[in-house]
Formats: structure tokens, sequence, C-alpha cells
């Protein structure tokens, strides 16, 4: 039942033309209730009230009924999806960039009401992945020893500044996701990636929540659908 951007625009067009859901949903080649739900705020939320109701109620049934569809359907699901990566990843990126505020409000949630949950998961990980954490770790202390031996002082400088900002300032929002980040959760980190030619300079650096900074990981905000 979703459109692009640029379908809602030509449906509101249109709609605004006279015309009716039913040739709308022709020549856009969706179907009238989807003109509907994008078209009539009301609808919308009676049918994302009544999604979320169903979806609770039979929780268990579909979850087995999802397992099961997977495990018999699995070759052909595979195929699609390596098929397809690249349109879907395109897709995904650009919903990202169309509800970026949502995401964050999710993320924010999700952080606060299982924060057990997230710190067991990352020290698991940690746990499970100690040579490689080592190992990029030797590569990121080479890489920022490396910007820094040819930087000026006032580049220096200007590096230290950041990371103090971050250990010592109230008020500091995350540049992802654009909450306020408790003292002891924040994180510096690299725009451009180390990895991927990122300098160990002030310009590249900024103030992220754990949260979003274990997200993004080794990826430009671009990569992820965020405009910074």
């Amino acid at each position: 039942m979703t459109m692009s951007a640029e379908n809602v625009a030509r449906a509101q067009e249109m709609r605004v033309d006279g015309a009716t859901n039913v040739a709308i949903g022709e020549a856009l080649g969706v179907s009238e209730n989807t003109i509907r739900y994008h078209l009539n705020p009301k609808h919308r939320e009676k049918h994302m009230a009544y999604g979320s109701a169903y979806r609770e109620a039979h929780k268990e049934e579909r979850s087995i009924y999802n397992a099961s569809h997977y495990v018999a359907n699995y070759d052909r699901i595979a195929a699609y999806r390596d098929e397809n990566r690249e349109e879907k990843n395109a897709k995904q990126r650009a919903w990202n960039a169309e509800n970026k505020e949502k995401i964050a409000r999710n993320n924010a949630a999700y952080q606060a009401t299982h924060k057990e949950e997230v710190a067991a998961y990352n020290a698991a990980y940690r746990l499970d992945h100690i040579p490689e954490h080592n190992a990029r770790g030797a590569v990121r202390r080479a890489l920022k020893a490396g910007f820094l031996l040819g930087a000026t002082a006032a580049q220096k400088a200007a590096v230290v500044e950041i990371y103090r900002k971050a250990k010592e300032e109230p008020n500091i929002r995350c540049y992802l996701c654009g909450r306020v980040i408790p003292m002891g959760s924040r994180q510096v980190d690299h725009v451009m990636p180390l990895s991927k030619g990122g300098a160990h300079l002030s310009s590249n650096l900024e103030i992220a929540c754990a949260h979003c900074n274990l997200s993004k990981n080794a990826k430009h905000p671009n990569e992820l659908g965020i405009l910074i």
C-alpha cells in the first residue's frame, strides 16, 4: 500500500482537478484503497489502528505462519532478495531520508525501553569478536596518529576541544538523531569513516549518541539516508 512521494504528489494534484480515487488509482497503477489511504488522513488512521489491533491479537499465529512460510520458500525468497538487492537498498535509503525524524524517535524509544537488552547484545557481540575488534582498533589508532602527525597545533587543539565538549559540556545533541545525549553516553564519530579515507580532524568529527554511532558503524550518514 506504499506509494512514492512523487506519486502521492501526483495523486493530490489529480484530486484537486476533481479526479475520483478509482481514476487516480488507474492512472498510477494502484488500487482505489491505496489512493484513499494516502489522501484521506482519517482512513489512514483507521487502517493503521485496525492493523495494529489485528497484529497484537494474532501475534503468535502470525509468528508461526511467517516462520513456516520462510522455511518453505527459502530458496525463492533468497533468489528474489539477491536479484533485487540494489533496488531494495535504494528504496530503503529513500524511505530513510523521508522519515528521518520518525526513525530518530523510534530509535530513541527503543533504546529507552530496552536498555538492558541493548547493553547485553553489545557486550556479547564484543566478546564474540575480540580479535576483529582489536585489529580494527589498531588500524584506527594508526590512522589517527598518521593524521595528527602532519597536523598543525591549531588542528590538534580543535580535535581535543571536540572530545572535551563530548565529555564535559551539557545539552549536547546527537548530530544524527538530534536527541540530547546524557553524559557518559556520548561518542565522537568520524562523519566520513577513517576506513573510507576520512580524516581525524575537527572538520570530520561530530558528537553522536552511543546507539546512533553503533548503528552507523563504518558508513557515511548518506548511506543510511541521513542528510547532514
